[in-house]
């Protein structure tokens, strides 16, 4: 049933999951022990799913205006993922080179926070260039000013709810915030 679904896409959508899915496919058979390639593949990887399908499949232009947001959502999916490599260091020096692993925690997180400030700085100037309305560039900044929180108190032994619930909600807490945001402009 999915393959009749599949076909129904446009061929650029068609294309852009085929490769989600050979990545994904791939990741686990070799692809892993390149170095840092897990927090790249899951953010190239949301990225794709999360906003570039429905660009081609609504034939969206790809303008400036949708580049950057491209790109803030990859690093929006890069620094929330950091913490799950932090949570995972002790798994992950067995197998595989993270982020945590090669430059320490502390680092890795003034890296999740300073991919953070970059999507502040494309949202500002989103603002400027008028793409972006001043509601949704509160509600980003909010949800980029709590996820650094998360980020920074991030560590081996937060519990598990921290991760799979806290970090995980980071991705909806957006639509909180535009709710929050819409109320005061």
């Amino acid at each position: 049933m999915s393959g009749y679904y599949f076909f129904q896409f446009q061929a650029p959508t068609q294309i852009a999951i085929a490769f989600s899915g050979v990545l994904s496919l791939l990741y686990p058979f070799g692809l892993r022990k390149v170095p840092f390639s897990k927090i790249f593949v899951i953010s190239l990887i949301w990225t794709i799913s999360t906003m570039l399908l429905l660009v081609f499949e609504n034939n969206i232009p790809i303008t400036q205006n949708i580049v950057l947001h491209l790109i803030s959502r990859f690093l929006f999916v890069f620094a929330i993922t950091i913490p799950f490599d932090i949570r995972d260091l002790k798994h992950d020096a067995q197998n595989l080179e993270t982020i945590p692993l090669f430059f320490g925690v502390q680092k890795s997180k003034v890296i999740g926070v300073s991919a953070l400030f970059i999507c502040v700085l494309i949202a500002i100037f989103q603002s400027f260039e008028n793409s972006l309305n001043s509601s949704n560039l509160l509600a980003l900044i909010l949800l980029y000013f709590v996820a650094s929180i998360f980020i920074r108190k991030s560590d081996e032994s937060k519990g598990e709810m921290y991760f799979s619930f806290w970090i995980e909600s980071l991705c909806i807490l957006v639509y909180f915030f535009l709710i929050i945001s819409g109320l005061i402009f």
